[in-house]
């Protein structure tokens, strides 16, 4: 969009978290240079709010680090090579593989990243199809799985997940999060400090329960310190407290609910003075959280990461759920509410009565698999144990496992032993550096944005699409090109067959699963009427024309389609989320199931870590996050990097003075795992008996190649890990809750 001047104007999202903030973006149309990066005030869900991070579109677009043509492995060096050939060899390697081992020797990762780059997104089915593995692996392991393993117990669908709707709430409970921070994570609501402070100014309430009074905290109305990985014995003493006195109220919702006297009988052993040891919270605390829950208007949890990736994940996301669904605040407004999706999604359409877990189990050490993944802590073993089976070949996309699962030594170990390694990656990272050939995508401004997979978690139903800002960068294909000619590379077919079966494969859906009025429209009849051209943009204009609000491929004639939104700059906003129950329901008996089997089993592992808490005096480690930083990607940004220091050892001021440590200087931090040494950062937000370390850090290593990052590198907390510390029923890694000693560096 020009304005008249040489400046030319862009709104699109940002890809840097699961926000996506509304950005209005200037560029130079002369030297094709970003002038500025600010907030789309226009932007219906953000509203013109952004973060730091989004100020790193430019850095990573200039970043001399940042990879621009595929690299080929020569030795310990790599080797620039052409598009054509690096594909062809790429393909060649693993279909060797494939050959000589079979399919399952191949194991694949795609890491968070791709949620934001709609290419890598929608043309992942093709690259899985090809490989024909079972052996995927994915963020979710180490993020968000107990989150969704609740949802697939209760409601039939992993991707049923509750959506705080926090712009309607009266009172809010976080628990296990820091949304002022993280702007969010499976919730998709940017500026989440504005809407904090919103509850507040129409007389709600916020509460926070963490190990750490966060910057949610500092905003909140009441803080809570929990002792780290006791959350699931809080959150069942509140549910025990609702049924005891009575509390417990489902609504509309009773005619589809099973099995509440199973859960009540479970919670009546655990009522709030039992836990008060093992949690730290005063029993009388824990009674009045579950009271003025049950008695506000409307009330909602927002539960993410901490509750997630400790030793009872599933429970506690479980008992999230219970706690909404037993005081009526479950699919009503201001409540917990479900998003339908605005674009037709197959991936994340239930199966009625299919619980995606457990149907088969990894090699080595026999963990379930969970939606079609393999856990984390499979991945090491799998390519260092012999036998048959072993993994010989992997493929990396948007991912760097060595620095994000834990025990990453033993991975790297594994990398470096394969036969093939393929990293579609803009960077020579921890990950990357032991693959044979790298392939770089375009930077984010040269592709065109809209969110593909997100809409799942959006608290709005809101869709978008933007043109790229700029050309591509030399001969850099897109990502849906790479994409596709991999697959066709690995399979021997042309691209061309590749890109026609997902296009048909998605239409046959469409016409299934889409909007009622798409049963009528013939296949060829929806093929000919698609105007994008082959690439994500024609995948992305099936999924709006067959969703919810979508033309029904010209059968609707109020419906959208890709071209009444591309004539929307900022976006179309359909409005807040609505009520979805019952027809959302998936179980096999159609009711929610309050106490399922799977996490009913888990409960006696709860009972002994109730009954064996972990004493005061015992360090436990958690992680935190920082809003300039993501995982480990961003750390390669100068205007990101610069600074304080953020991979710091926060430490209580007491503790600080009984193990000798002072603010700056090095602490020596153990586990069974591993020993690191890291700055100490002495702080008022830490409850006694914990330490904080952040996710994402420890750059560097042989080959690697990105100099900032290398220059402040950071230590890598889940080194720390032992990746056989899981969440049972999920198989999730447990980052949170980890004991570890702490002793001041000689």
């Amino acid at each position: 969009m020009a304005d008249g001047s040489d400046t030319e104007r862009h709104f699109r999202n940002c890809p840097l978290c699961e926000a996506g903030c509304g950005l209005e973006i200037a560029i130079d149309r002369g030297d094709q240079s970003i002038v500025s990066i600010r907030g789309d005030a226009l932007d219906p869900v953000s509203k013109g709010y952004i973060c730091p991070k989004s100020q790193a579109l430019g850095g990573l677009r200039r970043d001399p680090d940042r990879l621009r043509r595929p690299l080929r492995r020569r030795g310990k060096d790599f080797e620039e090579i052409g598009w054509d050939e690096a594909i062809a060899e790429a393909g060649e390697r693993l279909r060797h593989v494939q050959a000589r081992h079979g399919a399952e020797s191949i194991g694949y990762y795609f890491g968070n990243p791709t949620a934001h780059r709609p290419g890598l997104a929608l043309y992942l089915p093709a690259m899985l199809g090809a490989l024909a593995t079972r052996q995927i692996y994915w963020v979710g392991p180490v993020d968000q799985a107990p989150k969704m393993m609740a949802s697939a117990l209760m409601y039939g669908s992993a991707w049923s997940v509750s959506l705080p709707d926090i712009d309607r709430t009266d009172h809010l409970i976080v628990i296990g999060a820091n949304p002022v921070v993280s702007n969010g994570s499976v919730l998709i609501a940017p500026g989440l400090g504005r809407r904090i402070e919103a509850v507040r100014s129409r007389g709600g309430k916020v509460v926070v329960i963490d190990p750490r009074r966060s910057e949610t905290a500092a905003i909140a109305d009441e803080y809570v310190a929990v002792r780290p990985g006791s959350d699931a014995l809080l959150l069942m003493a509140m549910v025990a407290t609702l049924f005891e006195e009575g509390l417990v109220d489902p609504g509309r919702l009773a005619p589809w609910i099973s099995r509440l006297e199973i859960l009540r009988d479970i919670a009546a052993g655990f009522p709030p003075e039992a836990v008060v040891e093992a949690t730290g919270v005063a029993a009388a605390t824990i009674r009045r959280l579950a009271r003025e829950f049950a008695a506000a208007p409307r009330s909602t949890i927002y539960g993410r990461t901490g509750t997630c990736t400790q030793a009872f994940g599933s429970i506690c996301n479980w008992l999230i759920e219970a706690l909404q669904i037993l005081t009526g605040n479950l699919d009503t407004a201001g409540g917990a509410m479900f998003s339908p999706g605005a674009i037709l999604s197959p991936g994340t359409l239930p199966q009625p009565g299919v619980i995606p877990a457990g149907r088969w189990h990894s090699r080595v050490a026999g963990l379930p698999e969970f939606m079609g993944f393999m856990p984390a802590a499979a991945l090491a073993d799998e390519m260092l144990v012999p036998g048959p089976g072993q993994m010989r070949g992997f493929v990396s996309q948007a991912s760097n496992p060595v620095l994000s699962y834990p025990n990453g030594a033993r991975i790297a170990e594994g990398f470096a032993g394969l036969e093939a390694m393929v990293s579609l990656d803009i960077y020579v990272n921890e990950t990357s550096r032991f693959a044979d050939i790298i392939l770089p995508g375009r930077d984010y401004l040269e592709e065109a944005d809209f969110p593909a997979v997100t809409s799942y978690s959006m608290i709005r139903n809101y869709v978008k699409w933007a043109a790229p800002a700029f050309a591509a960068e030399g001969v850099i294909p897109s990502d849906a090109r790479i994409m596709t000619e991999l697959a066709a590379a690995i399979r021997d077919v042309p691209p061309e067959q590749v890109e026609q079966e997902l296009v048909d494969q998605l239409l046959h859906a469409a016409q299934a699963l889409g909007r009622a009025e798409c049963r009528d429209v013939a296949i060829d009849d929806m093929r000919a009427s698609l105007v994008a051209a082959p690439g994500a943009d024609r995948i992305y204009e099936i999924m709006l024309r067959a969703g919810p609000y979508g033309d029904a491929f010209g059968r609707v004639a109020e419906g959208v389609n890709l071209a009444t939104l591309k004539a929307k700059p900022h976006g179309i906003d359909f409005g807040p989320l609505t009520e979805q129950m019952p027809g959302m329901i998936a179980t096999a008996d159609g009711r929610i199931d309050l106490a399922p089997q799977l996490l009913v089993d888990d409960v006696e592992r709860l009972k002994k870590e109730r009954d064996t808490a972990v004493k005061p005096s015992a360090m436990l480690l958690i992680g935190r996050r920082d809003i300039r930083s993501k995982n480990s990607w961003l750390h390669n940004v100068p205007a990101l990097a610069k600074g304080k220091l953020r991979c710091t050892l926060m430490v209580n001021g007491d503790d600080a003075i009984r193990l000798g440590l002072a603010d700056g200087e090095m602490a020596r931090l153990s586990s069974g795992v591993a020993t690191l040494s890291v700055p100490v950062a002495i702080s008022a937000e830490m409850m006694p008996g914990v330490v904080s370390l952040p996710h994402g850090w420890g750059h560097g290593g042989e080959g690697t190649v990105q100099r900032v990052a290398g220059e402040r590198p950071g230590v890598n907390a889940n080194a720390l890990i032992d990746e056989r510390l899981l969440d049972v029923p999920s198989a999730t890694s447990v980052l949170n809750g980890i004991r570890v000693s702490v002793e001041r560096a000689l």
